[in-house]
């Protein structure tokens, strides 16, 4: 099924994730359920972790509106969620992590599948 921008008006954010040196496996670990938390409890579509030809650590998340992704910030997670979500940012220079990118979707024409949870 294809999604136009008038049917979908989904939002994107890209980040740019610095790991600390010895904190890669961490990251690895935590990220996952740092995100199905956010997809749980915040109400994101999902993220995809991507690492660039250079190693760097880049996140596409999908939200299903700019409004649910600025709210966001202020739900709490479960414990158990909130916890992978302090590991993961433990993990990272966050001086260093950045948003690329905060864009609408013009068409989608990704699949969508639910976590398994």
């Amino acid at each position: 099924m294809l999604y136009i921008k008038e049917d979908a008006p989904l939002f994107i954010v890209m980040f740019e994730f610095v790991v600390k040196d010895g904190f890669e496996e961490q990251f690895l670990a935590s990220w996952p359920k740092a995100t199905q938390g956010i997809y749980l409890f915040k109400g994101s579509l999902g993220s995809r972790l991507h690492r660039d030809k250079d190693g760097a650590f880049i996140a596409y998340a999908q939200w299903p509106n700019e409004e649910t992704y600025r709210k966001a910030a202020d739900i709490e997670m479960s414990a158990e969620y909130e916890l992978h979500r302090q590991n993961m940012r433990d993990s990272l220079n966050l001086e260093s992590t950045r948003t690329l990118h905060e864009m609408e979707v013009e068409i989608d024409y990704l699949h969508r599948r639910e976590f398994d949870v």
